[in-house]
């Protein structure tokens, strides 16, 4: 699902405004998890067969990026024969080899491949559940890695892990804001975006070939979409007043997005060609920040039709208005989790705001940030239903945070002086 703009954000679109400028130190938060059943999984060191110090480096790489993910999943304690909590009691296991090309190759240094073989087994029985077999170039050993603790999550739980996906978002250049995606885990940071203006809102399409979001170019606000294959961006939609917000339809065909047209904004249902087909909301009030239910029938928006940005959800014909939100004096940037169950949103609690997680239906209201983040916007969930990627200035600056919200616990995400908001989560 799709991550919204704040109220912030639309008040600085309406003006044209230049986001503003901060810095401060690092953070990095500890995850403090709560109590949760994991299943424990023995990571043996990868044995190098052969091509010397590369192959070893290959190897430890693999190792904690393997690690890592199952324990980013939260589904998992991840040990060794040497070392890790005592409590841990071993289900399965993690085997592999590394084997580089020899120096008498017809291919060496940046351009030969890698051969690594990886298993995943029962123990102490040691039955073959799964087995890998990759040819990867030296740049592509991370991707090697997320894809196999994929397999594993996927054959240990039945589920996709999020190992593979990545978060697109904005980050100010000081000329602008440029779009920047970076994998699930904080690394592979890549810029999309330099043409030094603003470029805000970004929303991955459901197969991850495109990126709406609202831009600056040619001294005009307008939504655009940016290929992920080659980088060409294409107009969508500039219309008069404000364009953005853009949400996908899950079925890829269509975006939701918030149009002024002269007047106050509105939910409109476009193509991506830019042909509009339906307005769903007709209001003397602002509404805005769209979000797609997982099957498309309904959308959860932002209305301040009774005097505060309140929480409503429609059908995809704009019929069936219903009120979802009424504690909070401020809510905003709504979005559905990809099960259905649950949605998140930001809210002004006193002089801050925070991410709150509710049912679907309203019910179940948690607000699961404190005073200590400061201000937190613009929440995404990952293609599990489990982690957030939200933005808090706690440090200082904007920056990003991924939250579990079975285990409660907190990562960083995104590091620097740089404010990074508006982020949103491949499928």
């Amino acid at each position: 699902m799709k991550s919204k703009t704040r109220m912030a954000v639309l008040l600085l679109l309406l003006a044209g405004g230049a986001l503003a400028q901060g810095g401060n130190s690092e953070l990095y938060l500890e995850t403090t998890a709560s109590a949760f059943i994991k299943t424990d999984v023995k990571l043996a060191p990868l044995d190098v067969l052969s091509g010397g110090e590369k192959s070893v480096l290959a190897a430890d790489q693999l190792g904690e990026i393997i690690s890592n993910d199952l324990v980013f999943s939260g589904l998992f304690r991840v040990g060794t024969e040497a070392g890790g909590p005592d409590s841990l009691s071993f289900e399965y296991a993690v085997e592999g080899t590394v084997e580089g090309p020899l120096r008498d190759a017809d291919t060496t240094g940046e351009t030969a491949p890698t051969t690594i073989s990886l298993n995943l087994v029962t123990w102490p029985g040691r039955q073959l559940l799964l087995n890998k077999r990759y040819r990867p170039l030296p740049s592509q050993i991370r991707a090697t890695a997320h894809h196999f603790a994929n397999e594993v999550i996927f054959a240990l739980t039945g589920e996709p892990g999020i190992t593979m996906s990545r978060i697109v978002f904005s980050r100010s250049t000081g000329n602008g804001s440029d779009l920047y995606a970076v994998d699930y885990d904080g690394a592979g940071l890549l810029r999309l975006t330099a043409n030094r203006v603003l470029n805000l809102c970004p929303s991955w399409s459901p197969d991850g070939s495109m990126i709406a979001f609202t831009s600056y170019r040619d001294h005009l606000q307008g939504l655009f979409v940016l290929d992920t294959a080659n980088g060409q961006v294409r107009q969508i939609i500039a219309q008069g007043g404000l364009n953005f917000g853009a949400d996908w339809h899950p079925g890829g065909d269509e975006l939701l997005v918030s149009l002024s047209r002269g007047g106050n904004p509105e939910i409109y249902r476009i193509k991506p060609s830019g042909q509009i087909i339906k307005r769903l909301t007709v209001s003397k009030a602002i509404e805005i920040s769209p979000s797609w239910a997982p099957g498309g029938r309904d959308l959860v928006f932002t209305s301040d039709r009774t005097g505060t940005p309140q929480l409503y959800i429609i059908d995809s014909d704009g019929a069936g208005r219903r009120r979802l939100t009424f504690e909070g004096r401020y809510n905003d940037s709504a979005v559905w989790s990809p099960r259905g169950d649950k949605i998140a949103y930001a809210t002004r609690e006193g002089n801050i705001t925070q991410i709150v997680v509710m049912k679907s239906t309203g019910e179940e209201r948690r607000v699961v940030t404190d005073q200590r983040w400061r201000n937190c916007e613009d929440p995404s969930w990952a293609p599990d239903g489990r982690h957030l990627v939200f933005a808090s200035d706690r440090s200082g600056v904007f920056k990003l945070y991924v939250y579990d919200d079975e285990e409660g616990s907190f990562r960083q995400l995104t590091f620097g002086d740089e404010p990074d908001i508006s982020p949103d989560w491949s499928h």
